[in-house]
């Protein structure tokens, strides 16, 4: 094990989730634009799950209707995590115009489980 072993680069997704856990909303927005490769976009999505605050469902929302339904697929499982009932109705509406099944019942689900969350500023 050379010295160079211990200065490794974090993964992707390491880096990401350690801008939400530092409230890097700014840093997390940047990566999630469409400018960026759908990995980095992803990541970036997946992250933003462990932001509880408004922001991060704001952001989120922003891609439940992105033209990749990968993008929209990471959107939606973030937001089973920490949507808000504000958003409730949004999802709904979301879930029955998706063509994507499975993505149609990812943004269903998340409608269901945030009915009961309050948003936090």
């Amino acid at each position: 094990m050379g010295l160079m072993d211990l200065f490794k680069k974090k993964s992707l997704d390491e880096r990401m989730e350690d801008y939400a856990n530092k409230g890097y909303i700014g840093k997390l927005e940047a990566a999630a634009l469409p400018k960026n490769d759908k990995e980095t976009r992803i990541a970036a999505l997946t992250a933003t799950r462990l932001i509880k605050q408004r922001p991060g469902v704001e952001l989120l929302m922003a891609y439940v209707n992105d033209p990749d339904v990968d993008i929209r697929r990471a959107a939606g499982k973030s937001l089973l995590m920490n949507g808000t009932k504000d958003v409730t109705d949004a999802l709904l509406n979301y879930s029955e115009q998706e063509d994507d099944e499975e993505v149609a019942k990812i943004l269903k689900e998340a409608a269901i489980s945030a009915k009961d969350r309050t948003p936090r500023l």
